[in-house]
C-alpha cells in the first residue's frame, strides 16, 4: 500500500477544501434563525415537530420520513446548537479535506439517518440534533487509522476520537436528556459507510469487506424500520 501523510497544518486545514463543513454550519445556523422567527422558539415540542424533529408517530402515521434528515439541522435551544456547530466546524475542516467533499457529504447525511432510524426504533421522545451526524465523523477518524494504519497523523487523531466518542457515550448514559440510540446509531452507520468510502488513497482493504459493509447498513436499516414499526404500530393502538 502506498502511504501517504499530511505536510502541515496549512495544508490541511485550508477553506477551498472544506466548503461543505461551513455550508452545513451556516444552515444549521439559518434554521435556528428561521424557527426563532416563525415560533420564537426553539424548545417546545410543537414547533419542533412541526420543523421536522425525529418523531416515531408522525413517521408512522403520515410517512413523514424527512424528518430523518430534517432532525440532524434542528436544534434544542442556543447552547445544543453551539455546542454541536463547533464540533461541526472543527471536526468538518479537519475530515473533509482527507475525505474529500463528496465523501464527506455522503458520510454526513448517511450518519444522519442512521442515527435518526436507530432512535426511531428506539427513542420514545422528539429528537433532533446535528449530533447523529456528529458521531458518525468521530467514528469515521477511527475506521481511517484503521484502513490506513501506517499514517501517523490518522493514528494519533483516532486515539484522540476514540476518547471524545467514549466520553460523550458515558454522559449521555449519566444524562436522561441525550437520544444515545441516535448517538450510537450515527456512529455506527458512519464506521460502516467510512469503510466503503474510505478516502482518494489507495488502501488495502479487501472489497468483501466494503460489500460486508454495505449489507451491514442496508440490513440494520430494515431492522430499525421493521422494529420501530411493529414496536410504535402497537403502542399506536395496533395500527400495524
Amino acid at each position: 500500500m502506498k502511504n501517504f501523510d499530511f505536510q502541515g497544518i496549512k495544508e490541511l486545514f485550508t477553506w477551498n477544501k472544506s466548503l461543505v463543513s461551513t455550508v452545513l454550519v451556516i444552515l444549521n445556523i439559518l434554521v435556528f434563525i428561521w424557527m426563532l422567527i416563525k415560533y420564537g422558539t426553539t424548545t417546545q415540542a410543537v414547533p419542533l415537530v412541526e420543523m421536522g424533529a425525529n418523531f416515531a408517530p408522525m413517521i408512522i402515521q403520515y410517512n413523514e420520513w424527512f424528518r430523518l434528515i430534517t432532525a440532524a439541522f434542528i436544534h434544542i435551544g442556543a447552547a445544543h446548537l453551539l455546542m454541536n456547530l463547533v464540533v461541526l466546524f472543527f471536526l468538518g475542516i479537519e475530515l473533509e479535506p482527507i475525505m474529500g467533499s463528496w465523501r464527506f457529504i455522503i458520510l454526513y447525511f448517511i450518519s444522519a439517518i442512521g442515527g435518526n432510524l436507530m432512535s426511531f426504533a428506539f427513542s420514545e421522545s422528539i429528537s433532533a440534533g446535528s449530533s447523529t451526524a456528529l458521531f458518525g465523523m468521530f467514528a469515521a477518524m477511527l475506521v481511517l487509522s484503521y484502513v490506513y494504519p501506517d499514517n501517523r497523523y490518522l493514528r494519533q487523531r483516532s486515539m484522540s476520537m476514540g476518547f471524545v466518542l467514549l466520553l460523550n457515550v458515558i454522559l449521555g448514559l449519566i444524562n436522561q436528556g441525550v437520544d444515545n440510540f441516535g448517538h450510537m446509531g450515527g456512529a455506527l452507520f458512519g464506521a460502516l459507510v467510512t469503510l466503503i468510502l474510505q478516502t482518494p488513497h489507495k488502501s488495502d482493504i479487501k472489497l468483501s469487506y466494503k460489500i460486508v459493509a454495505g449489507m451491514a447498513i442496508i440490513v440494520l436499516s430494515i431492522f430499525f424500520v421493521y422494529y420501530g414499526f411493529t414496536s410504535r404500530g402497537a403502542e399506536l393502538g395496533g395500527i400495524f
